[in-house]
């Protein structure tokens, strides 16, 4: 039987790798800062609005201290997370980071099990097909790329794969610490309060103006917008699929997108997937079949 949880997750893949390819294709035009410059002014107002239904009816007063931490805590790294992503996304191909930060979900499969005892809850045969997506994940996205990855790199571009792959286990971690306790929506809600000190403490440690990173419209500003809208369907789903659905799975699901990734370039930009791509490919599947015995 497919839980809502589980269909959530799978849909939070699949926009998840659309938004990433429109992101890919945005970053080639528009630097960062103004792409980090959207979600001021177009998910912070919206994250508010779910904050409103909590303060009427005082539920988010009632919010214990210990979880405000783990809440704050989930937030920041999120979204510096992302920070990091699109910052190593700018400097080298996508294949890379894709296969790099694709890892995060181990960070959580060894706390779900160690610390939240989901083994009473997961069986042996979704925790197996967990772990082959997460590793047939990694192995696909760097195998996909082709001539990209002998582009020549830097320390620092690999300096960001791996914060982001830490940091984004982190929020993973507190992320489901947090959601174990209070409303899904409140918890995005709490992203409003988060997003511009952590945006601005960003452009001043990069020594951007504000008004430097507001974007012209342009082509690659309407790519930009779309990516940002898909990607944040995304993160609805997914939220409320790790609020009802064990980490160990949710996790690895979501992370999967970058198969989304190389599907869509072989179907709309005729990329060629060699034979172990395709053998990649049909283990992710496999491996989100056995979790889907929940």
């Amino acid at each position: 039987m497919i839980t809502l949880w589980l269909t959530l997750a799978l849909l939070a893949m699949f926009f998840y790798g659309v938004s990433m390819v429109a992101q890919k294709v945005a970053l080639n035009d528009m630097p960062v800062a103004k792409m980090i410059f959207l979600s001021l002014i177009f998910w912070v107002p919206l994250y508010l609005i779910c904050l409103v239904p909590f303060i009427l009816d005082g539920s988010i007063w009632s919010i214990t201290p210990l979880i405000l931490v783990y809440a704050l805590l989930a937030t920041s790294f999120g979204q510096l997370g992302y920070y990091t992503y699109v910052e190593a996304a700018e400097r080298g191909p996508i294949s890379i980071v894709g296969s790099v930060t694709a890892a995060y979900p181990i960070m959580v499969i060894a706390f779900a099990i160690l610390i939240l005892g989901e083994t009473k809850e997961v069986t042996m045969l979704q925790l197996a097909g967990a772990l082959l997506i997460t590793a047939s994940i990694i192995a696909l996205s760097f195998f996909h790329g082709g001539e990209q990855k002998k582009m020549p790199l830097g320390r620092r571009y690999y300096f960001l794969c791996l914060v982001t792959v830490f940091i984004w286990g982190l929020w993973a971690i507190f992320t489901k610490l947090t959601l174990g306790s209070i409303d899904p929506f409140l918890f995005i809600g709490i992203y409003a309060f988060i997003i511009p000190p952590v945006t601005l403490g960003y452009y001043r440690f990069k020594k951007i103006r504000v008004r430097d990173a507001v974007p012209k419209w342009s082509r690659p500003l309407k790519i930009a917008i779309a990516s940002s809208i898909v990607g944040n369907i995304a993160f609805f789903a997914e939220i409320v699929a790790i609020s009802q659905g064990p980490a160990s799975i949710v996790f690895p699901l979501v992370a999967s997108s970058p198969l989304v990734v190389v599907l869509l370039a072989y179907g709309f930009l005729k990329e060629r997937l060699t034979q172990r791509e395709w053998v990649m490919i049909a283990a992710v599947i496999a491996g989100i079949i056995m979790v889907s015995t929940a």
